[in-house]
């Protein structure tokens, strides 16, 4: 293993007058070397003081003296003006510090350790190296101690490291925890990438809520299958299984589910975008369920048939009553003639029957939140609020429950609290 070294230079080093043993940074040299490690450089951070200067040439001497290590191997660094006026700035040790771990960056191989000693220096110049580790900047890296030989109690060890992964971990948890609630998966997985929290379960959750967040089902489901026989709950599995199936049902609530994440995210213009998707999804389901209802192809595969049905239904009697139909919107006529059977005449075709009079209020309530989507999208201009969203939210809900069974919860909330408590059981000792 190979180490680079970074460290304030103190006034006991390289070596103390009080103890006559060696300062902390020859301390620790030594007992790196002594674990087998090889030095690749030793950067020394000092402030220009009458005191320190000299000390810091002093201790780049002694390591190649007393410990053969090479000069050419040991950086001398100054630190900013600033901080050689005020040392026990936290602030400025920690940029320094920094400073300094930027330039064994420089170094770093993927076989080399950064090795922090927190023993040197004024109090604040020690704690920097602890603060840099926990932040995250330093992941491949120890933090060292090196006690006062004359303050040892029997049986205990002069250098040894200070361990401040358990903070760094908390740090880590609620930043990923923040970023799950957010249902921002991706951004998730990106800073487990920078911790200790990350396992197969985990990563597995958050890239199956990703895919299945963008309707990619296929992927979704072959994120989750390597852990599956590790999941105490199959829920997942086959949710995402009927989906992949184009189940109308499990689409429809999919949608309703997608567009409370936006609106709770105060995403509206990508809301809207699920509003109009869900509206025209509950029209099409509602339409082959009357004319088509033991077909299970989707609606490109029957759109033609529909059409046929719909103009030969009832003695034709429906046909007539669409061809007199005047579109509330704007006065205007039914467009029966095109190939496509239009929004609006899927409505009109659906008021026909009285026993789904209520359901179609709730659809045709979408429709100035459709129009405003509309609006957003061709006249290019954000969307700043949703107006009346518990009763918008309330129809969605009646909809979906109009036309199948709807979870009690949202899934991708279970599936948060899923992965969260997998993320807390990776602190637990």
């Amino acid at each position: 293993m190979a180490s680079i070294v970074v460290s304030f230079v103190g006034k006991q080093d390289p070596g103390s007058d009080k103890t006559k043993e060696d300062g902390s940074i020859l301390s620790l040299v030594r007992h790196l070397l002594a674990q087998n490690f090889t030095i690749t450089r030793v950067i020394l951070l000092y402030t220009s003081r009458d005191d320190i200067t000299p000390l810091a040439n002093l201790t780049k001497e002694w390591l190649g003296e007393e410990l053969q290590i090479s000069g050419e191997i040991v950086d001398l660094i100054p630190v900013d003006k600033a901080l050689t006026d005020d040392p026990v700035d936290l602030l400025g040790a920690v940029q320094a510090a920094r400073q300094g771990m930027e330039r064994a960056k420089s170094y770093l191989t993927p076989a080399d350790q950064l090795e922090f000693n927190a023993s040197s220096g004024t109090p604040v110049m020690k704690s920097a190296w602890s603060i840099l580790q926990a932040a995250g900047y330093a992941p491949a890296s120890r933090v060292w101690q090196v006690r006062n030989p004359r303050e040892m109690e029997l049986g205990q060890d002069r250098v040894f490291e200070t361990n401040v992964d358990t903070l760094k971990n908390e740090f880590d948890l609620k930043v990923v925890q923040q970023q799950i609630l957010d249902y921002n998966y991706s951004g998730a997985l990106a800073t487990l990438k920078e911790t200790k929290l990350s396992t197969n379960i985990i990563t597995a959750l958050l890239e199956s809520g990703h895919h299945r967040l963008a309707f990619d089902f296929n992927r979704a489901d072959a994120s989750i299958q390597p852990i599956r026989s590790e999941l105490n709950d199959n829920r997942w599995i086959g949710e995402i299984a009927a989906l992949r199936r184009k189940e109308q049902g499990a689409i429809l609530a999919e949608l309703y589910f997608k567009a409370v994440i936006k609106l709770k995210n105060q995403e509206y213009a990508d809301f809207l975008v699920q509003v109009v998707a869900f509206q025209e999804n509950a029209l099409r389901i509602l339409i082959q369920q009357k004319f088509l209802p033991d077909v299970k192809k989707g609606w490109k595969e029957c759109e033609e048939k529909i059409k046929k049905e719909i103009n030969t239904f009832d003695e034709g009697k429906l046909y007539q009553y669409l061809k007199n139909y005047c579109v509330e919107e704007n006065g205007w006529s039914l467009r029966l003639e095109e190939q496509y059977i239009h929004r609006l005449t899927m409505i009109a075709v659906l008021e026909y029957f009285p026993e789904l009079a209520s359901l179609v209020e709730s659809i045709k309530y979408l429709g100035g939140y459709c129009k405003q989507r509309n609006d957003s999208v061709h006249q290019l201009e954000g969307v700043s609020e949703i107006e009346n969203q518990p009763e918008l939210l309330a129809n969605l809900r009646k909809i979906v429950r109009g036309i199948t069974k709807l979870p009690a919860t949202n899934p991708f909330d279970d599936l948060n609290q899923t992965i969260c408590a997998q993320l807390e059981d990776c602190l637990r000792p």
